[in-house]
């Protein structure tokens, strides 16, 4: 269990405001039996778990300091861990994220602020101690915060990279450019790897994948997805909520009302992060749930019975007008390769038996440009880590998709 306090800048003598506040031992050893059991209570923490206790004042405001101790394991003595809060880089409906400066290593990190609502079970903080991934932000640790109206909030510590794939697109299209067909093969892979990773490692479903939550990493150009606080283990059986996912890139089996999905509603919604670096904006850009639909079968026609039975086998309604699906060569631009198009294609399946699965995904021809022995980003360096599966990822694979999955100068590489 790590202890916290702050102080603001030049005044390293001041505590939290519960030190300030609570000068019996007693009520303070009260008021902190308490707040660790709300923690527990709103976060669903066993005793063993919770690493952080909770501290009072708004702890990621720019300028504040916040010093961590964290207990040494096998007789080690504590550790002290210093944040200096530096600005805000991202918010939202979740909380808001900082960028903050650890003062022993000088690392730069993001502290993701979120506020914990006794009505919504939060996972985040458990979904993200099992996350170990090259393509995964990577987590540092936690703690927990309060405000002046007593609200909780969880801090959670992670890695900070400096771009996202949102950014990165919108930066192509300001200029009237599209993006350069080697980074769309480079992040497209790198997503389709880390949900291999999640879906078959961990076994959680995202539920929320969009070019704002992959982060990359503007040198290496390697990618890292954020952002678990919507993530989830979907298991046979169990009901889940289908309002999930930002609208453009929400599966059509979440729009039709489907409770029992599966992790496929990730892959289409990868499907649509691909075709917008393609086109250069949304695919689907509906308005609304229902608009969302609309835009879908502009382009993929009117589902049939059976893939709407396939989307959600409790949807009786069907009124919808018979639509002839566009074809895909005529939706993108004919400079791209038609390896692309076939990929997207087979990720926008109304049906989720039918969409790649995210390995049979990282095997795709559209991306063996990056197998190529000389394959370099276009100022020359070599790519970020591609192909150092682990046993795990590729547990499952047959020995043909293994040979697709990693190039013959990488097996020789490994064997010699």
């Amino acid at each position: 269990m790590a202890a916290v306090t702050t102080h603001p800048i030049g005044n390293p003598s001041v505590g939290s405001s519960m030190d300030r506040n609570d000068k019996s031992g007693r009520s303070s050893h009260h008021l902190k039996e308490k707040m660790e059991k709300r923690i527990r209570d709103t976060v669903g923490l066993q005793e063993k778990d919770s690493d952080a206790i909770v501290i009072t004042g708004n702890v990621t405001e720019a300028g504040q300091i916040i010093e961590c101790t964290v207990g040494g394991n096998d007789g080690n003595p504590n550790q002290t861990v210093s944040y200096l809060a530096e600005h805000v880089v991202g918010s939202g409906s979740f909380g808001v994220v900082y960028q903050a400066k650890c003062l022993e290593t000088g690392e730069s990190v993001a502290i993701k602020k979120v506020l914990q609502d006794k009505r919504y079970k939060n996972r985040e903080l458990s979904v993200m101690r099992m996350l170990n991934h090259p393509n995964v932000v990577r987590f540092n640790q936690s703690f927990f915060s309060t405000n002046e109206k007593d609200e909780l909030y969880l801090n959670l510590v992670l890695e900070y990279v400096a771009e996202t794939v949102y950014r990165v697109s919108r930066h192509y299209s300001r200029m009237n450019q599209f993006m350069p067909t080697i980074y769309v093969q480079l992040y497209g892979y790198q997503i389709c790897r880390a949900l291999n990773y999640i879906h078959n490692v961990v076994g959680v479903c995202h539920r929320d994948i969009k070019p704002q939550n992959l982060l990359v990493n503007p040198h290496t150009h390697q990618l890292k997805l954020c952002d678990f606080g919507s993530a989830k283990m979907l298991l046979p059986g169990e009901p889940n909520i289908s309002y999930i996912c930002s609208r453009y890139y929400r599966a059509p089996e979440l729009i039709f009302g489907a409770t029992e999905y599966t992790s496929a509603i990730d892959m289409w919604s990868a499907g649509c992060v691909l075709a917008e670096l393609l086109l250069g904006n949304p695919i689907f850009p509906g308005e609304s749930g229902v608009d969302q639909l609309v835009e879908i079968i502009k382009i993929l026609g009117t589902p049939t019975r059976e893939e709407i039975k396939c989307m959600n086998p409790n949807y009786s309604e069907f009124k919808f007008p018979q639509i002839k699906s566009h074809p895909w060569h005529k939706v993108f631009d004919k400079r791209l390769p038609p390896e692309a198009v076939d990929l997207v294609s087979r990720l926008l399946q109304y049906s989720p038996k039918l969409r790649s699965t995210p390995l049979e995904a990282c095997a795709h021809p559209f991306f063996d440009d990056l197998r190529k022995p000389n394959a370099r980003l276009p100022n020359g360096r070599p790519l970020p880590p591609l192909f150092d599966f682990t046993p795990q990822e590729l547990s499952g694979a047959s020995q043909d998709l293994r040979n697709r999955l990693i190039p013959e100068h990488i097996r020789k590489q490994q064997n010699s």
